[in-house]
């Protein structure tokens, strides 16, 4: 990549309006990228990035290396979504451009929107004509009068969800019921069937279920079926399971065929787990479905995409920051310690918290199924969805189908808890910066008491030098007097020598005058007596 696709691409988002995401200040990218980055914050983008705060850098003159051009114009193109994302403007906006912005656009939703369930996939196995006669395929015991409920919140069909899961978790959360995930192989599930339907009042298995082969298909003799099952009576229960069907009662251990459910965001889990490929029962959990290839799970009675954890927490108080702790609470904070902040709990203990968006939270995107009859408003309802930190989503009946998306875009600027781990290592960046700083503050004070001592021996240096010019001057000034003096008398010695030379020459003439006057009277002596 060339650095004209990187000034191209400036030139593209020149006059796009961001908040900056370091100050928070408004302004266009061409001012960000020019002058704000370098004079606010230091970033110098001849030696690194200033779209990721610097995280990226080169050294002097590899600028234009395609390595660095090419993550320069991916962080550009990050940058101008998520930053234009927090500043939609320049200027006030109106209450219809807040809605618009709220909406998510096709570019940004997440792919589990477009995600169809389709019931009873045998995925390439066959079905055994025993297990078949004994009912081991069909849905049995299903009580759908126990999940009932005033205003309920009704999904699409085609997130498989559906209509009865909000039911399920209101009903989990009233305490009446013990819960139970279930494992029941394929020669026992005609036994569990006419055990279980002597009691078949007092309890019910929920429509979420799945058929499991343990990664050894064809052989019908391994399969096993996945059940969640509430029930009245626990020991009524507990005395089938252990003594009709002949399973262990275990809590602990790997291969555990029936595990009483602790939470609401335990059953929200069991659910999702029952009804999608991706299980434990294969050894390891796959991050693509497309290459994974044959999976344990198959012929699942609603199948649910795996995004569809975060729509059921949801529906109970609490369940997205239980859901924000298990993706985010291992996660590296160290690149999360310039949006920190100090949050206080109801205790009043100071926990360091971070927005949502920095974590890199895989369910930002994601489109709530709900009904499209659904629609939102402002105005408490019995119809909600609990968010986070108590911010709920109510909703209202409509007259019509709705197309509109709701999506957890509106959760982005909360704040994450960062869990006990992190907040360990958030107090050590914190301590260590501070150190840093303490340092860097040591050396500065040192650096200005050094500049400090310069600057006074230059103040005496410049004294000694304002003396020595003075002296100069004065020696100067001596020197021209001198030379003025030697001129003076110099001058005098000129009309001296002159005034010497005139009576030198007057002194000749008077003897020339003296000697002719000797020579004449001379002269008359001697022609006096001749």
């Amino acid at each position: 990549m060339s650095a004209r696709t990187l000034y191209n691409h400036l030139k593209s988002s020149a006059d796009i309006p961001i908040r900056c995401p370091i100050c928070s200040e408004r302004m266009t990218v061409n001012h960000f990228y020019q002058r704000h980055a370098l004079e606010n914050h230091r970033l110098q983008s001849r030696k690194q990035c200033v779209f990721c705060k610097g995280l990226k850098s080169w050294a002097h003159g590899e600028k234009n290396r395609p390595d660095n051009v090419k993550h320069v114009v991916e962080c550009l193109k990050q940058f101008v979504i998520v930053a234009r994302d927090e500043s939609p403007g320049m200027e006030d906006e109106t209450e219809e451009e807040e809605e618009e912005e709220e909406e998510v656009t096709s570019a940004e939703v997440c792919e589990c929107k477009t995600f169809v369930s389709i019931p009873h996939q045998m995925l390439g196995r066959r079905k055994e004509r025993m297990n078949e006669y004994v009912g081991f395929y069909d849905s049995v015991f299903e009580n759908p009068d126990w999940w009932q409920c005033d205003d309920p919140v009704e999904f699409t069909e085609a997130s498989g969800l559906g209509k009865d899961v909000y039911g399920i978790l209101q009903r989990f959360t009233r305490g009446d019921l013990v819960w139970f995930h279930l494992m029941v192989k394929h020669d026992a599930f005609e036994t569990f069937c006419k055990e279980m339907g002597k009691i078949r009042g007092q309890f019910a298995l929920l429509p979420f279920w799945c058929l499991c082969d343990g990664m050894v298909s064809g052989t019908g003799r391994t399969q096993h079926r996945h059940m969640i099952v509430a029930c009245e009576l626990e020991s009524s229960f507990k005395d089938i399971w252990q003594y009709k069907i002949r399973y262990d009662f275990p809590n602990s251990g790997r291969a555990k065929k029936c595990v009483k459910i602790q939470d609401a965001f335990h059953l929200a889990r069991a659910i999702v787990y029952v009804s999608q490929r991706k299980a434990g029962c294969d050894g390891r959990i796959p991050t693509d479905l497309k290459e994974a290839g044959q999976m344990s799970h198959f012929h699942m009675n609603r199948p649910l995409h795996e995004h569809s954890i975060a729509f059921l927490c949801t529906l109970f108080p609490g369940g997205i920051q239980k859901l924000l702790l298990e993706q985010n609470g291992s996660k590296n904070v160290v690149h999360w310690e310039s949006e920190s902040v100090h949050k206080r709990d109801r205790w009043y203990n100071k926990q360091w918290s971070v927005p949502i968006r920095v974590t890199g939270w895989k369910f930002i995107n994601c489109v709530i199924p709900l009904d499209r009859r659904y629609q939102q408003t402002k105005e408490t309802t019995s119809l909600y969805l609990s968010l986070h930190g108590g911010q709920k989503l109510y909703l209202k009946t409509g007259n019509a189908e709705q197309d509109v998306n709701w999506s957890f875009q509106s959760i982005r600027d909360e704040l994450f808890v960062l869990s006990r781990k992190q907040q360990n290592v958030m107090n050590q960046i914190k301590e260590t910066k501070m150190a840093q700083e303490a340092v860097w503050k040591c050396k500065v004070a040192e650096g200005r008491a050094e500049r400090d001592v310069l600057k006074m021996e230059k103040d005496v240096l410049k004294m000694e030098r304002d003396m020595l010019k003075t002296k100069e001057t004065e020696l100067k000034t001596e020197r021209d007097m001198i030379k003025t003096e030697r001129d003076v008398i110099k001058t005098e010695r000129d009309v001296i020598k002159t005034e010497r030379d005139g009576l030198l020459t007057e002194n000749a003439r008077l003897r020339r005058a003296l000697r002719d006057l000797a020579q004449m009277i001379s002269d008359v002596i001697t022609r006096f007596f001749t």
